[in-house]
């Protein structure tokens, strides 16, 4: 397997022009995305371990629509719209779940998890007949990658690879499709789904957002790349910003936050920073057996720092080598002020037996937190705090654009990549 590639790319050739904010607060433009944009990507809609076996299946909400992602028989997975073809009943609730066959709870007609029609009550009262080509659950493209199942609701899209582009190549040397689910939450947050990609797609709010971490992370020297739909950037960690400490300097919070944490000896630590970001990769690497991981295509710095991919349009992934943090960012059906977060933590502990956790539900509207819920909760939360009142500032009169720097060139290519697809270009 090739390693991941590190060569910073070109930047891109952009206009760094105001967005107006009502791509972020306009009913009309939220539709002209479902319309123009949703309905034609490849969208994330799971991982393939939660079907494992023939009939299992969970649902993939986006939207107003709501698709079942289900383990066949022959050991494939199909997508279908999670809708009974005769008076519109959705046939499962939102989650995971077995079933031998799909039954409406209404009129009672069934289907096989393959989708086709095995049943409706009383066909002979039908004088049109029971068309099965008709009548089945409708189909809905899937396909899977790194053991994340993907969804899209053009039945002419690109193959899946081909849509990824260069994001296998890039996070292929990890071998996601090992790793397992060790938190799953999702939270309603009263933003826009741009906002919430928005935030995580800059280190430029570091300092300000989250200055506690500048002793341990670097959000002056981030790398960011742009690679036409998707984005990446490369976030120093045990690496302290500029902004809080000389180079080179190995501050009490990086011994305490990362090299104390794997076993690395800190009282008698003697080195400078890039000494300690090697004592950080070894005693990861010599974790790797017992854990089933596998770091040998990974180089010193994917061991140390936040190897973070945005793909377009709404998954983040904070990759590590020991976990990966997968954000997605769905809108809200009919509110363009709300969205929903989902955040799966995956651990690189193939060997180890991690009892698949119930997925958490949380809404910022309730005041819900995440500190003391997950690893990184604390942090996360102080992303929550701003989110809804970033929104809340867009819907003033005052506010009229955004403004974005070269450190925000991602947020700028995201939009490009949008605007492709709403004045078909992409």
């Amino acid at each position: 397997m090739s390693p991941t590639p590190m060569t910073k790319m070109p930047e891109p050739d952009l206009a760094y022009v105001p967005i107006p904010k009502e791509r972020y607060t306009s009913a009309e433009f939220a539709q002209r995305e479902w319309e123009q944009m949703w309905t034609k990507v490849w969208l994330l809609a799971g991982r393939a371990s939660d079907a494992p076996e023939p009939g299992d299946y969970f649902t993939f909400e986006i939207g107003r629509e709501s698709i079942l992602v289900v383990r066949q028989h022959d050991g494939s997975l199909a997508a279908r719209y999670n809708v009974c073809m005769h008076r519109g009943n959705r046939l499962r609730e939102p989650g995971r779940g077995h079933a031998s066959e799909f039954r409406c709870l209404f009129h009672g007609w069934r289907y096989d998890i393959d989708g086709s029609l095995l049943k409706a009550l009383d066909p002979e009262c039908f004088q049109q007949g029971l068309p099965g080509d008709q009548l089945g659950l409708r189909p809905v493209r899937c396909d899977t990658w790194a053991g994340f199942v993907f969804v899209c609701l053009d039945p002419e899209v690109e193959p899946l690879h081909d849509y990824l582009g260069v994001i296998p190549d890039h996070l292929d040397p990890y071998g996601f499709e090992h790793w397992k689910v060790a938190y799953d939450c999702t939270i309603e947050i009263e933003c826009n789904w741009k906002t919430s990609v928005d935030a995580f797609n800059e280190a430029y709010h570091l300092s300000s957002t989250h200055a506690w971490t500048v002793a341990f992370s670097d959000d002056v020297r981030t790398v960011y790349d742009c690679y036409g739909k998707h984005t990446r950037m490369i976030f120093p960690e045990i690496q302290a910003s500029p902004r809080f400490a000389p180079p080179g300097t190995v501050t009490e919070e990086m011994k305490e936050m990362f090299l104390k944490r794997v076993g690395v000896d800190v009282e008698n630590f003697e080195g400078d920073a890039d000494d300690a970001r090697r004592a950080y990769a070894d005693a990861i690497r010599a974790l790797g057996p017992a854990l089933g991981a596998d770091f040998s295509d990974l180089n010193e710095s994917q061991m140390c720092d936040d190897f973070h991919y945005t793909v377009f349009p709404n998954v983040t992934f904070n990759t590590h080598s020991m976990f990966v943090w997968v954000f997605t960012h769905r809108p809200h059906p009919t509110d363009p002020n709300k969205m929903y977060f989902d955040f799966i933590n995956l651990m690189n502990t193939p060997n180890q037996e991690l009892p698949r956790p119930e997925q958490e539900r949380y809404a910022t509207e309730n005041g819900d937190t995440l500190a003391g819920k997950c690893e990184g909760g604390d942090l996360l939360d102080e992303d929550l705090y701003n989110l809804p009142r970033i929104q809340q500032g867009m819907n003033s009169a005052a506010f009229q654009n955004l403004h974005l720097s070269t450190q925000e060139v991602r947020i700028l290519s995201h939009h490009d990549t949008l605007m492709a697809y709403l004045e078909g270009r992409a």
